[in-house]
């Protein structure tokens, strides 16, 4: 796996499950990493445990849906560290698997505000520093309900395949500059967001439908993050990543 030593590395939502790791393991490979949370008690917690396993981090705290909160941090990390040369937009928060006619619209706009506007508010904000350094490696965090159809929690499938379209459009607008922009979709991991809108029932149901027979780890996931920050993946732009198989795939 390529050599991050020298390069500056975001990732938003970084106090939770896999953002976490994904930050440990870049750490691991050189690069400093800016661990983003909304809640600065997380991202010191990782922090702390990024510097205790011999990495370089420090702190971001701010709304991702703020526009000038954004800027102002954008900023304050490129002064101090350099431009941001890898960025993952991780920030999210969890749906409640309702039906359409019983999702409120205030939790319908969050939810596309944390999502959708908040990786493009970050993205707008750093993308002109890696067009500078010549480069950048962009990963988004989607879901596998953006492909399914899941018949409840339209909410949060929507905005995960609108950040699909998003990653997409910017692929090809970012090549000539040297930038990749990729998604990863983790499926159901035991993350603590999940734990708590699913249960340990609903986890091991969850298992049992996928042919692994297993739910993956946070580190397992952070391997698709990483292959798309390799080296050996510069042309690979555009893609979506699905780390989980079903048993049962969809006839059409």
């Amino acid at each position: 796996m390529s050599d991050l030593k020298g390069q500056v590395a975001l990732i938003t939502g970084a106090g939770g499950t896999l953002g976490s790791s994904h930050a440990r393991a870049i750490a691991a490979r050189g690069a400093h990493v800016v661990i983003h949370d909304i809640i600065a008690d997380a991202a010191d917690a990782v922090v702390d445990d990024v510097v205790r396993l011999g990495g370089s981090a420090s702190p971001m705290v701010c709304d991702v849906t703020d526009r000038q909160a954004v800027k102002s941090c954008v900023d304050a990390v490129t002064a101090e560290h350099g431009a941001v040369f890898i960025l993952n937009n991780n920030a999210g928060i969890t749906g409640n698997n309702a039906l359409i006619k019983d999702i409120d619209e205030d939790f319908f706009d969050r939810m596309f505000d944390i999502h959708v506007k908040g990786a493009f508010l970050v993205t707008q904000e750093i993308v002109d520093g890696m067009k500078a350094a010549g480069g950048g490696r962009i990963v988004n965090t989607i879901s596998g309900c953006a492909h399914s159809g899941a018949v409840s929690g339209s909410h949060y499938n929507g905005a995960k395949g609108a950040i699909v379209g998003l990653t997409r459009a910017l692929a090809s607008e970012f090549t000539p500059f040297g930038i990749t922009v990729n998604a990863i979709a983790p499926g159901v991991t035991p993350s603590g967001m999940t734990r708590v809108r699913l249960g340990e029932e609903g986890l091991a149901a969850r298992a049992k439908q996928l042919v692994s027979d297993r739910l993956p780890t946070p580190e397992e996931i952070t391997t698709g993050v990483m292959f798309f920050l390799a080296e050996e993946a510069a042309i690979v732009t555009g893609r979506v990543l699905n780390m989980q198989q079903p048993r049962k795939a969809e006839v059409i």
